[in-house]
């Protein structure tokens, strides 16, 4: 019983990759926005029952904080995109010193391009949110989707595997 809980929970767990990766490729940046209010929603109603146990003080600032992010959560996302930006330009351009100063090379062609892939695709991801913005947050969000969707199969052809052993 114990195994298959363990398989059930790689197999959901996969189709909520698989969901998550769909709503980035469908509804784009407005799932920031989508997060955001139920964030707000979540803090607000965190804040009343903190309220009905006399947490005064606690419930009070988690209501004002949800309620700021429901009215303000778009200053929130543009500065959050910026310090993503400037986050993944850090990244990438420590990850392409590193590959570089090691000298990466793989067994195959394709293993070395694909080590210096993802440095290069963080620092071109990180100009197009510097400079782009509007848009881009939609393809930064089609490509996170398209990786989602498949990080959700990879999971879901491992559990499915997993279980028929």
């Amino acid at each position: 019983v114990r195994q298959f809980m363990k398989v059930s929970e790689k197999i959901i767990s996969a189709i909520l990759t698989l969901v998550l990766g769909i709503l980035f490729i469908v509804l784009k940046g407005q799932v920031v926005s989508i997060a955001m209010t139920i964030l707000g929603v979540l803090l607000i109603v965190l804040g009343i029952m903190n309220l009905t146990t006399k947490l005064v003080a606690p419930g009070v600032v988690k209501i004002v904080v949800g309620a700021l992010i429901i009215l303000f959560g778009w200053v929130l996302v543009s500065a959050a995109l910026y310090i993503l930006a400037a986050l993944l330009l850090i990244f990438g351009i420590l990850q392409l010193y590193a590959q570089i100063k090691l000298n990466t090379k793989g067994a195959r062609i394709i293993d070395t391009i694909f080590a210096y892939a993802l440095p290069v695709i963080c620092i071109v991801i990180a100009f197009f949110l510097f400079f782009n913005q509007g848009g881009t947050v939609d393809w930064v969000f089609i490509v996170a989707g398209v990786f989602t969707i498949i990080e959700g199969i990879l999971m879901l052809a491992n559990g499915l595997r997993k279980n028929e052993k």
